[in-house]
């Protein structure tokens, strides 16, 4: 599986959630346009052609206000002042007959638009639009005042074209801006598309990239990276187990065998059988007992024992084992300083901690000389509570600390010792289950382990649980 090619980068631009967000975005900027459009220009009409009606409604009142005798030659003289004077004037005899003026036709009573055809001075006919109002006068005569709309079809076609200009830039701009995001937001997928495609094709520790601008993209790429990890840990312990089941199980089956075969080939007798299925259920016992540790290891790394968390008395607990492991300690002339704080208690799960806490004072027992003491302290600090457990021993070379704490690991010095490699690497998997932070340091001379439980997640000090 391999990331797309760069050559598709435009149709997949197209494609892309962003591009489509901003096309969507350009349509609705257009509607807008087209709104805010029709609103302006109804506006602007409405005012003009008011202001006409208001004008020409002036005008008819001056004419009509003229003797009845006097209209006619009042109306060729506006007109002969044309074209100074921007009305048109027509005055009809009651039989519609045109009396004087340039409204050809005589018009409906009331406002009306009206069209009549002109010539230019070149001799072209054009057609001339004019708002008339019609009004009756006493004598029955008609009186038609209009003006040109010459200037309100002026202000449409600029209307029109000013916010047709508008509405293609703000469309275009959205689209440029569209891309550009597109392009951003594409790029990014594509750095996370090519690690997913590199640890498909087998690059567990392929990560993606962080940049610095703290935006979604980083925080998914830190939860990313973070799931990878506990992946690439995951299945690096799993090949680890096999391959150290593999070989760290192959002796003592080998021995089983073995031990079987000699007792089929050369016990003679009840009692000779009997110390033969002795030796053998010894060996069974070593590897059930090694595959109960690493189904422990195992469910405690699934992280399933989370569910059963709940408040434990830490101090109580190492008292407890402090007192329980005292004269075993004692029966080998060794003492087991503690030094526990009180009230400290933490959030987890009180067996498995116990188990962590036994698997190091029995480490620190197995692996030291006799007459060596071992040391306990539990430290309620500011926002820390710190367990340590020292010993005088042979301690572990810091190039190996971090190998111990792996499945089967045992150094050459404890080769000797009863065990089978699976007590550190139980007491790293319940650290890591608690968020514990897990560090083997020197104590000068012996091994020192320090437990770190950090607060507020999973220590309170003084406070019942």
């Amino acid at each position: 599986m391999t990331a797309p090619a760069s050559s598709g980068l435009g149709a997949r631009l197209l494609k892309s959630a962003a591009f489509r967000l901003a096309a969507l975005q350009a349509f609705l900027f257009a509607l807008a346009a087209l709104a805010l459009f029709l609103v302006s220009w109804l506006a602007a009409r409405n005012y003009i052609e008011n202001q006409l009606r208001q004008d020409i409604s002036d005008e008819t009142s001056e004419v009509v206000a003229q003797p009845a005798n006097l209209r006619a030659n009042s109306v060729r003289r506006a007109l002969a002042r044309a074209p100074r004077n921007p009305y048109d004037y027509s005055l009809f005899e009651r039989d519609h007959t045109l009396i004087a003026g340039d409204v050809l036709h005589e018009p409906a009573i009331g406002w009306s638009t009206v069209e009549q055809r002109e010539e230019h001075v070149g001799g072209d006919e054009y057609v001339r639009h004019m708002l008339v109002l019609g009004t009756v006068l006493e004598d029955g005569r008609v009186l038609a005042v209009g003006r040109d709309l010459a200037s309100v079809e002026q202000l449409d076609a600029l209307l029109k074209q000013t916010f047709t200009w508008a509405s293609l830039a703000v469309v275009l701009l959205a689209l440029a801006g569209g891309m550009v995001t597109s392009l951003s937001y594409l790029r990014r997928v594509e750095v996370i598309a090519t690690a997913a495609s590199r640890i498909a094709a087998g690059d567990l520790g392929a990560r993606v990239a962080i940049t610095r601008r703290g935006d979604e993209f980083d925080r998914l790429a830190v939860s990313l990276n973070s799931m990878l990890e506990r992946i690439q840990t995951l299945v690096e312990g799993l090949r680890q187990v096999s391959s150290d089941i593999a070989h760290d199980l192959r002796t003592p089956l080998t021995h089983l065998r073995q031990r079987l075969e000699a007792a089929m080939q050369e016990a003679t007798s009840v009692e000779s059988y009997d110390k033969a299925c002795e030796r053998a259920l010894t060996d069974v016992d070593s590897v059930l007992e090694t595959f109960g540790a690493l189904l422990r290891i195992a469910k405690v790394e699934s992280r399933q024992r989370r569910a059963g968390f709940a408040g434990v008395a830490l101090s109580p607990l190492l008292e407890r084992l402090a007192e329980d492991y005292r004269p075993l300690v004692e029966d080998v002339g060794r003492m087991l300083h503690a030094d526990i704080a009180q009230g400290v208690h933490v959030h987890g799960d009180a067996l498995l901690l116990t188990q962590m806490f036994v698997n190091l004072i029995e480490n620190a027992l197995r692996h030291t000389p006799p007459g060596t003491p071992v040391r306990l302290k539990l430290e309620a600090l500011d926002k820390v509570c710190r367990v340590i457990i020292e010993d005088a021993g042979p301690g572990i070379p810091a190039h190996e600390r971090s190998r111990v704490l792996k499945r089967f690991v045992r150094l050459d010095a404890s080769r000797t010792t009863p065990g089978n490699g699976l007590g550190l690497a139980l007491v790293a998997a319940v650290a890591d289950l608690h968020e514990i932070r897990l560090t083997l340091a020197d104590a000068g001379p012996g091994l020192r382990v320090q437990l770190d439980f950090t607060y507020p997640q999973n220590f309170t000090k003084g406070v019942s649980p």
